[in-house]
């Protein structure tokens, strides 16, 4: 008899899981009635939640986590994305965007490129968009949203945009990677900056930022020709012809003066 009732008890018990189980997959308690979509700036909350697949009033204790990333994922902009449930009826959707930090050209238009060089989008113009193109290279025909541009002397681009200070970045409206060990930058105020390789990017870009301030300072910048910040210990600064550098260049920008020849530099020398 003992047996008889442990079998009926435990009959009893796990038909009132099943139940429950059905209960909590298919009551409209636990219907989807809100998708929150957080981390995005470029892309559109609606766009997201049309990418998901999540249905209004879908029970949110059946929505396969992993699928829904998956399918986020292939978005070009999306790196990644979290999504989690908050029951009764909603889903939290956090997104990692791939940010646009260039801009480089495709066959008469051009391509936005995230730090690993992956096209994010097309554009036909340049109107609005407050990034540096690279130049010297051009993305393939072939490669679109979401792949890989692979291209010489891009990765040299791309990792002056990771490592340059934002503050500098902004000033920059172009990088030449023709030649990636003697990269050329122009700034917005269409300056010459010869950057050498992509190294020490840290020091030559304070070096350079410090300088441009000084001029900028003492209304110069237009009359500067180029500068130099390959050696981040002995820069060279040339002015257009019959143009004086302002006052305290050489101390507080670190302008060296005349030639690349040796000397004791520091941040001192002589300005062409």
């Amino acid at each position: 008899m003992g047996r008889q009732r442990a079998s009926v008890l435990g009959f009893f018990f796990i038909s009132l899981l099943l139940l429950a189980a059905y209960y909590f997959l298919h009551s409209p308690y636990f219907g989807v009635s809100q998708v929150t979509v957080t981390g995005i700036s470029l892309l559109k909350e609606e766009e997201i939640i049309r990418l998901s697949g999540i249905q209004p009033g879908e029970n949110i204790l059946r929505i396969d986590k992993d699928r829904i990333r998956e399918q986020l994922r292939f978005h070009p902009q999306v790196e990644d994305a979290t999504i989690q449930r908050s029951l009764p009826s909603t889903v939290r959707i956090e997104i990692q965007e791939r940010k646009p930090v260039a801009v480089i050209g495709q066959a008469g238009s051009f391509a936005l490129l995230d730090r690993q060089g992956i096209l994010l989008r097309k554009v036909d113009s340049l109107y609005g968009i407050p990034l540096p193109v690279i130049t010297g290279v051009q993305a393939p025909l072939n490669v679109g949203p979401g792949q890989v541009v692979n291209a010489d002397g891009l990765a040299s681009g791309l990792t002056l945009c990771q490592e340059m200070s934002s503050n500098l970045l902004a000033r920059i409206g172009e990088i030449h990677v023709a030649n990636s060990s003697r990269l050329i930058l122009y700034t917005t105020d269409s300056i010459e900056v010869r950057f050498g390789p992509p190294e020490e990017i840290a020091a030559k870009s304070q070096v350079l930022l410090d300088i441009l301030d000084q001029w900028m300072k003492n209304g110069c910048v237009p009359k500067l020709h180029y500068i130099d910040v390959s050696s981040a210990k002995s820069p060279v600064v040339k002015p257009k012809e019959e143009t004086k550098s302002p006052v305290g260049v050489d101390n507080s920008a670190g302008a060296r003066p005349a030639t690349r020849s040796s000397g004791k530099a520091g941040h001192k020398g002589n300005v062409h």
